[in-house]
């Protein structure tokens, strides 16, 4: 009796089943390097977005978790589809994203006259990779997933370009034997004498980062805050976490100048798995108190706050137990929550004009605007740059996951239109904007057709300055010379009706009245082009400002 021979399995196919069984969506764009695997992953129908610029791949990726709570794959090819990943990379590094990015590499025969030194690059944006071969294939892969979930980081794989087609040695399904990172644990005597601090405290403040969103601990720090009677703020990855009404909102530079005054008055902060940044404290300046304490998996994020105490956990162990360490302590709830309404100072916005004396608009005022017309069932996507100050003071958000600030960790701009990929794909029933600027839109506009090609309703909105805003706000008016920092005027809702969107020209107020219209009765994307003058500046930008 002749046997059958044993089918064999090539590198890429093992890589795409492993990716399969523990992913559910995978961002990519073709070329040399993974062009097998993407090919067995669309012969399988397994959904696959396809962008037009590598570093959407990763961005869109990182919005995806963002709002689904779920890992996707990147995917690109060696060289320069490897480069044009590097941005999105760093940004998901230093926002803590998981994600597992298979890239192509060079031959295990050397690099080529066009290859580089990829393991450098990623080392040097301190990015875990592991690399395949035809003997350890399906341990890597799933220990890439593992790696990523745990360290709460964008994990590299690369793929050798000579083994994509390769059979696979010991052909199996070995899941291997990873060992997690072991979380630090903190003392009950650390805990005491947090629970001292929030008793003790008169106007005690806790301030939720997208650790609490992460480990789901969004009830318990809201248990927390009732039971001493904190007042609660939240950074940009947080929005309303706590569910709480006795909120400040968000945090840092993007508090509006009215609430500062409240959040000054707090005389203990306690800082729960939030990014200690400069923007996140408007530079160390947010709080006026001294009194502040952190819980985190690491002190690595605490960037401005050096006086903070910080007390290294897990949340889901550390705040059942501080809890019970408060109730203890019989705590008599404080009243800051009943004094807020007299700590707030006046809401400046209806004071402000409403057109520079070029005739363009505040963005303080269109951002009030767009607060009233879009509709509830939104998510937004931020890109980089000075407009995202106001839209983040005035727009109300929902749940964490209906707002992503993609390229603010590291303080980059032309990330949107990827992003928006990632958010459209993740909640389709959501009526998805993207927020950006002329100059973040010109440098992100490979992939504006692919959002409006994935999004059956929603919305970019360009803030057009014809400027780079933030960089005249902050440096021409300390003398530097403004003639880089200027664009041409460019017509957005032209360049998105050239790409299949419905344009729009918003020069008054009045004109996003069609845009309200366009949102009840329009379909597809709408591309809204709304020009705002340079004349107004975020006090949270100026500087050496506190606000």
């Amino acid at each position: 009796m002749v046997q059958s021979p044993v089918q064999q399995i090539t590198v890429a196919e093992m890589i795409a089943n492993v990716i399969m069984q523990r992913t559910d969506r995978v961002f990519g764009l073709i070329g040399n390097g993974n062009v097998d695997l993407m090919s067995t992953l669309t012969s399988a129908h397994f959904p696959l977005t396809t962008v037009r610029h590598e570093v959407a791949v990763v961005t869109a990726a990182d919005a995806y978790f963002r709002a689904t709570g779920q890992m996707a794959v990147a995917t690109a090819t060696y060289g320069a589809g490897f480069t044009n990943m590097a941005t999105g990379l760093a940004e998901a590094q230093l926002a803590r994203i998981p994600m597992v990015a298979v890239v192509g590499e060079a031959p295990t025969t050397g690099r080529r006259p066009f290859d580089i030194d990829q393991q450098t690059v990623t080392a040097g944006l301190n990015i875990p990779m592991l690399t395949v071969d035809e003997h350890n294939l399906s341990a890597i892969m799933h220990q890439a997933f593992d790696m990523a979930a745990d360290g709460q980081e964008p994990v590299v794989v690369l793929v050798p370009y000579d083994l994509n087609a390769a059979p696979v040695e010991h052909h199996n399904d070995d899941a291997g034997n990873y060992t997690p990172v072991a979380l630090p644990q903190a003392t009950d005597a650390e805990l005491a004498g947090i629970a001292d601090a929030l008793v003790a405290a008169e106007r005690p403040l806790i301030l939720t980062g997208g650790g609490v969103v992460r480990s789901a601990t969004g009830p318990l720090a809201s248990e927390l805050g009732d039971a001493i009677g904190a007042v609660f703020m939240h950074s940009l990855t947080a929005s309303n976490v706590t569910g709480s009404p006795h909120s400040l909102g968000i945090a840092g530079g993007f508090t509006p100048e009215y609430r500062l005054p409240a959040v000054r008055a707090a005389d203990m902060v306690l800082i729960l798995g939030a990014t200690s940044n400069n923007f996140q404290t408007r530079k160390g300046q947010l709080f006026g108190t001294d009194n502040i304490h952190r819980i985190d998996l690491s002190d690595k994020w605490n960037l401005s706050l050096p006086q903070a105490n910080t007390v290294f956990g897990e949340l889901t162990d550390v705040l059942p137990r501080l809890i019970s360490a408060v109730n203890a302590r019989s705590p008599q709830p404080s009243t800051y929550r009943e004094q807020l309404a007299g700590l707030l100072a006046e809401d400046t916005v209806e004071d402000e004009p409403i057109y520079g004396t070029d005739q363009r608009l505040n963005p303080r005022h269109v951002a009030k605007r767009l607060e009233e017309i879009l509709p509830q069932n939104r998510q937004i996507v931020l890109d980089g740059g000075h407009f995202i100050t106001w839209i983040s003071e005035r727009l109300t958000i929902a749940e964490p996951s209906s707002l992503m600030a993609v390229g603010t960790a590291f303080q980059s701009i032309g990330l949107g239109f990827g992003s928006a990929v990632g958010a459209t794909v993740a909640s389709p029933e959501k009526f998805t904007v993207c927020v950006s600027g002329d100059g973040g839109g010109q440098m992100a506009l490979a992939d504006l057709a692919t959002f409006i090609d994935a999004t059956d309703h929603g919305a970019v909105l360009i803030f057009n300055d014809a400027a780079y805003g933030a960089e005249i706000h902050q440096y021409a008016v300390q003398g530097a010379d403004p003639t880089a920092m200027y664009l041409p005027q460019l017509d957005f809702a032209a360049i998105g009706q050239a790409m299949g969107a419905t344009g729009i020209n918003v020069d008054t107020l009045e004109d996003l009245d069609s845009f309200a219209q366009w949102i009840y009765h329009g379909t597809g994307v709408a591309m809204v082009n709304i020009n705002v003058s340079t004349e107004f500046a975020h006090s949270a930008l100026a500087p050496g400002a506190t606000g």
